[in-house]
């Protein structure tokens, strides 16, 4: 069976994957696009699908504490995987995400996961390790501000 050959855009979101494994992710994922200004979500939003950032920019905004004020703590960029909690059941969003500037993203949910756990068991090791990296590090950065701060 042949498999469509992703875009540039995507290889590079997925850039920790070789081209066979990419070739089996690529069925499983959905295409999102967002113009400038657009949300993809909410805070309090039930939380199903895994993204990658494939091109364009997202603010990550989250409640501040003080009335109802809102403040940018993160900006994404292209290979920025959002949403790792979504793989667990009954997960809701805990930031409103929306696009700085026109988007593209990719989604994959936890159904799609668990198929390709037993399709391709490597390739879904590949992308969990990867997201938990990725936890990893934005974990240790936001420990590190908050040492500076304390």
């Amino acid at each position: 069976m042949e498999r469509p050959i992703p875009d540039q855009a995507v290889r590079q979101a997925f850039d920790f994957l070789h081209a066979d494994d990419l070739a089996a992710l690529q069925p499983e994922l959905a295409e999102v696009r967002l113009a400038a200004g657009e949300t993809l979500f909410r805070i309090g939003e039930v939380s199903t699908l895994v993204y990658v950032l494939v091109a364009g920019r997202l603010a990550v905004r989250k409640m501040t504490g003080f009335a109802d004020k809102m403040q940018v703590v993160a900006l994404l960029d292209p290979g920025a995987p959002l949403c790792e909690g979504a793989f667990f059941a009954g997960q809701v969003h805990e930031a409103t995400v929306a696009a700085v500037e026109d988007s593209r993203l990719v989604s994959l949910s936890g159904e799609k996961l668990d198929l390709l756990k037993d399709r391709y068991p490597e390739l879904a090791w590949k992308i969990v390790n990867r997201l938990l990296y990725v936890s990893h590090l934005r974990l240790r950065k936001s420990s590190e501000r908050l040492a500076r701060v304390l």
